[in-house]
């Protein structure tokens, strides 16, 4: 982004309107959760099997394998095993020698660990020594942004929202995933003796009071709620809070030069993962929009399943021959829920992964009841 020039007082006595409130901070990253990682790698060498089987999540012998590949050429059969070593940190040697031990026990004919940090300078000896492949994950999201922009203004940047239980102290994250942050932001209700707020109108009241706010600098707010305040969060349970809490910068904000979609989803559109070997060499790239992420899904009806580059949520209702009826339960765009139903070929369910997470399960199936027209 171009420099936003506004001298040394920062934002003095001048708070931002609502509508220049951005929610967008936490990109798509290669460090999600484990298991979503593991998936990511083995659908990139499902998509380059040519035939093959992959394997999410594989057992030989009881021994726990990231992402298996079985093949036939000719005569003769063969498995290559793989590592996804989601750290912070680079991958030790001790990690390379220990699965080093776990191919050989297998019997695996290729033997190969994926990386988002790199490795230590010692694990490529150990690695050409054994036949092990070292690669490392990298994630790019390819944008031309002067197709998209008109003008630069002034924005504050919210996230690492939370709440503060009264009771046990413990914290509630308003969820960021998939655009829903900025629904939370104007629907949650904080009610106290009868005035009822969202955390948008006490972001607002904040800067009033605010004296200055300085470009790039990182605000870390707490504010103290009334006693008894009720936070009603949608969707979820209502909880007694006594603190609300959150992380801002003011940035520079992107105004678009026509309608465009929400970021979260224009970010996956966007997205491509590239390979690259011990020399950081690109050995391969392939756009995320591309991937069969739920390559070993079979649909079920009366399950939630997930676009995982979409952040959509749907419910599977039924399946009739080569058709599936879908309910689009959770959608989030613009700060709004969308909500639909439609019937989908079968062919397509490589895009869908099914969710197994009894708390996002769970609201889930709020949702669907009162998409229903049921009492949530």
């Amino acid at each position: 982004m171009n420099n936003l020039t506004m001298g040394g007082s920062g934002l003095a006595n001048s708070p931002l309107s609502p509508s220049v409130i951005s929610y967008v901070i936490k990109k798509m990253t290669v460090n999600p959760e484990w298991k979503q990682f593991e998936r990511l790698v083995a659908a990139i060498h499902h998509a380059e099997s040519q035939g093959a089987l992959v394997t999410w999540n594989d057992t030989i012998q009881g021994r726990q394998f990231d992402v298996t590949i079985r093949f036939r050429y000719g005569l003769h059969d063969y498995l290559t095993v793989i590592e996804c070593k989601n750290y912070s940190d680079r991958v030790t040697v001790e990690k390379v020698d220990a699965f080093v031990t776990k191919a050989r026990d297998a019997k695996a004919n290729k033997a190969i660990i994926v990386s988002v940090n790199g490795y230590q300078s010692g694990c490529f000896e150990v690695a050409i020594r054994h036949g092990v492949k070292l690669l490392t994950l990298n994630e790019t999201i390819k944008t031309d942004v002067k197709e998209l922009v008109a003008e630069v203004t002034p924005a504050l940047n919210v996230y690492d929202v939370r709440l503060v239980n009264r009771t046990s102290g413990k914290e509630i994250i308003l969820e960021d995933e998939g655009g829903r942050l900025h629904y939370l932001m104007n629907h949650t209700k904080l009610e106290s003796k009868g005035e009822t707020k969202s955390p948008n109108q006490l972001i607002y009241e904040w800067q009033l009071s605010t004296p200055k706010l300085y470009i790039d600098s990182e605000n870390i707010i707490a504010i103290q709620l009334p006693e008894e305040t009720m936070a009603h969060i949608p969707h979820e349970s209502s909880q007694l809070v006594e603190e609300f809490r959150f992380k801002c910068k003011v940035i520079e904000a992107f105004i678009s030069k026509q309608p465009f979609l929400d970021n979260h989803i224009r970010e996956g559109c966007a997205t491509s993962y590239e390979l690259c070997d011990e020399t950081g060499a690109v050995t391969h790239e392939i756009r995320l929009s591309d991937l069969k992420l739920g390559f070993d899904t079979k649909l079920e009806p009366g399950k939630f399943y997930v676009t995982p580059s979409l952040h959509n949520y749907y419910y599977c209702e039924k399946i009739d021959g080569d058709s599936v009826s879908w309910i689009l339960v959770e959608s989030y765009q613009h700060g709004h829920l969308l909500r639909a139903h439609f019937i989908q070929d079968i062919k397509y369910s490589h895009h869908y992964v099914e969710v197994k997470d009894k708390k996002r399960i769970a609201r889930l199936l709020k949702l669907l009841e009162e998409l229903r027209g049921f009492k949530s």
